[in-house]
């Protein structure tokens, strides 16, 4: 998740940056000290969550945020302030949530939680496909890979359902057989970076976590029908038994697919 914070007190900033050091699902994409430059930052990157000090010289919170709105509209504002006479005011300009300093990292963690909940509520802009192959849709278009293995790596952590999948095991189930050297890692690292090459150009990268050793999905920001499935809804156990194949394109899916098999005539899909 992609956030900034506007506060003009050095302090401040620094106390939010070190907060949030041990989240590894947040990103700092920028710190800022004037709401100006906040705002330039927000007219060219993609931003998820924007936490705002309200008494700032030059524009105040309060107006920041208004503005910030008017250029991201599913924006999640968060206030932090030492003054709570502003809550009123911040109600009303519909800000999602205020914190009260001094606040510490486990308030700092629920607050980004609720945001990270809440705006993946707000997107979802992406739907995945599993039944009977592969394929992911961004408001409701088909999204090309023009390499194969990198939409099998996208795969593979669908199958996960949000669990990290580590180069090993990328490596020993998209190349199979191969000898785990520099060669076969660089291509891992390759399909890395076209994943997000492909979802950076489809507006919707945020859904995707990747490194040099380990990549997962975000669940939260995707639609799946293999997620829908084990929570028992009617319509997408339907489907299922039309199809009863599941990513049949990839060999290592067949576990999966076992397991579905199985649940289902246990009663328990």
């Amino acid at each position: 998740m992609r956030v900034i914070i506007v506060d003009d007190e050095k302090l401040a900033l620094r106390q939010f940056q070190f907060e949030i050091e041990g989240i590894p699902w947040v990103e700092l994409s920028g710190a800022f000290l004037n709401p100006v430059q906040a705002l330039e930052f927000i007219e060219n990157h993609s931003v998820e969550a924007a936490f705002l000090d309200i008494e700032m010289p030059e524009m105040n919170g309060l107006e920041l945020a208004e503005k910030l709105r008017e250029l991201s509209p599913g924006l999640v504002i968060i206030f932090i302030t030492g003054y709570e006479q502003y809550t009123l005011d911040a109600l009303k300009i519909k800000a999602d949530y205020y914190l009260t300093k001094p606040y510490d990292n486990e308030d700092i963690k629920e607050v980004l939680e609720r945001a990270r909940l809440l705006s993946a509520r707000q997107k979802k802009r992406v739907y995945i496909r599993t039944f009977p192959r592969f394929e992911v849709f961004v408001a409701d278009s088909t999204v090309y890979f023009p390499n194969s293995k990198a939409k099998e790596l996208l795969a593979l952590c669908v199958d996960h359902r949000g669990g990290t999948v580590t180069i090993e095991e990328a490596v020993d189930k998209l190349w199979e057989g191969r000898e785990y050297d520099n060669r076969v890692k660089n291509l891992y690292r390759k399909a890395v970076m076209q994943i997000r090459q492909v979802l950076s150009e489809q507006g919707v990268e945020d859904i995707f976590y990747g490194n040099r050793g380990s990549c997962r999905i975000d669940i939260i920001k995707i639609d799946c029908d293999y997620y829908v499935l084990l929570k028992g809804n009617p319509e997408a156990y339907k489907k299922w038994k039309l199809e009863r194949k599941y990513l049949e394109e990839y060999s290592w899916a067949e576990e999966t697919s076992a397991m579905l098999e199985l649940s289902e005539r246990e009663g328990t899909l």
